[in-house]
Order: C-alpha cells, then structure tokens, then sequence
C-alpha cells in the first residue's frame, strides 16, 4: 500500500488535502531524496561512517581514509557557493576537518568547498581560520597583505559579531 493511500484510509483525508499537502512538501519531500541519494554517491566513493546531520553548515559528515569531512549537499543549477555567506564561512572556518560540495546537478561531483569559492570569500574563509585558531602570527602576515585586509575590512560586520570577544587582539585596519 502506498503512503497516499495509507493517509487517506487511516486519516480520511480527500485527495484533494493530499495533493495540497504533496503539492507544499514537495521541496522537503526532494531535499531528503537529494540526501538520500547523496548518501549513496558518497558511499560509492568509499566513504564510512556516512551520517545525515542538520546544520546550518553542512547536510552529512563522513569519513573516508581516517579523515572527517563535513559534505553540504547542493542539487539546484545556481551558484553553488551562492549561499555561502560570510557568516556561514564563520561557521565553516569552526569544523575540524574538511568542508566538501557534493554538486547533485547535472550529474554527482564532489569538490573542496575553498577551490570553488569566490577569491573574497576564499580570503574571508582563511581570516576566520587563522582568527579563531588563535594563529596569531599568521594572522599578523596575513593581514599585511594590502589585498587581505581590504577584503577583511569590507566584512567588518560579521567579523564583529563572530569575534567580538576577540577583537580586541585583532587589528583589521
């Protein structure tokens, strides 16, 4: 028996609230088959310890040849890196492994998430890593760079909020 027809004998519902229903769940409905699937293809490339997770960082964590790896799975044609905000960086730069883009569409490709960033996002990434690692003489070099600090500058916002504990050891300008 399929689920419609289940939900419609145990709960009485018209087909009518069931296409409604379908109709809104869609999204959820192909975001969890994306996972699914997601977790299949990550599998065929001798991943373990494969695991779905919801953070607002990565979709699934998995391990492959000892290390970790925190996997965001993207299955729409846009930008894959679109919804990498600097705040999302923030978190990423956090995770003690490897950030991994599993690119659903048109056919299943896994890539570093820093290769395929914008170079001001790449930056951003790096700033965070450095700041919140406390490597601070890398930091220092790093932000002699007149390009780095331009970039780091212009994301003064979010530094503040993710640092604000911080800042004080930490000279953007």
């Amino acid at each position: 028996m399929d689920a419609l027809q289940l939900l419609k004998d145990e709960y009485g519902f018209t087909d009518d609230e069931l296409q409604y229903a379908v109709n809104r769940a869609k999204g959820i409905i192909m975001g969890f088959a994306m996972e699914y699937r997601a977790r299949i293809v990550l599998e065929s490339m001798n991943f373990v310890n494969i695991r779905s997770v919801d953070l607002p960082t990565h979709d699934i964590e998995a391990e492959r040849d000892g290390n970790k790896y925190f996997v965001e799975v993207k299955a729409s044609k846009r930008s894959p890196t679109k919804e990498y905000s600097a705040y999302k960086l923030a978190m990423i730069a956090r995770l003690a492994g490897t950030h991994l883009t599993l690119l659903m569409m048109p056919r299943p490709s896994l890539v570093v998430t820093e290769d395929i960033l914008s170079e001001p996002k790449k930056i951003l990434l790096n700033f965070f890593r450095l700041a919140l690692n406390k490597r601070t003489d890398e930091l220092r070099k790093f932000l002699e760079d007149e390009r780095n600090r331009k970039i780091i500058q212009s994301y003064d916002r979010v530094i503040l909020s993710t640092l604000h504990e911080n800042i004080e050891n930490l000279s953007v300008q």
